[in-house]
């Protein structure tokens, strides 16, 4: 996973929506969904409850 991947993985875990991700990392709506998306896709997960439950087994 990229470092841009975990960051996002990290706010998702904080419940944050694709939009407010987008302006806490000065990025556009969509790269923050693309994101998002490329993380369901390499964790093989579904939900975006899977990335959070994911990053707080990690810590």
């Amino acid at each position: 996973m990229t470092k841009r991947e975990q960051q996002v993985a990290d706010l998702v875990a904080q419940g944050a929506t694709n939009k407010e991700i987008a302006g806490r990392l000065n990025i556009s709506r969509r790269t923050a969904e693309v994101h998002v998306d490329h993380i369901l896709r390499k964790l093989k997960f579904a939900s975006r409850a899977q990335i959070a439950a994911w990053v707080a087994e990690k810590s």
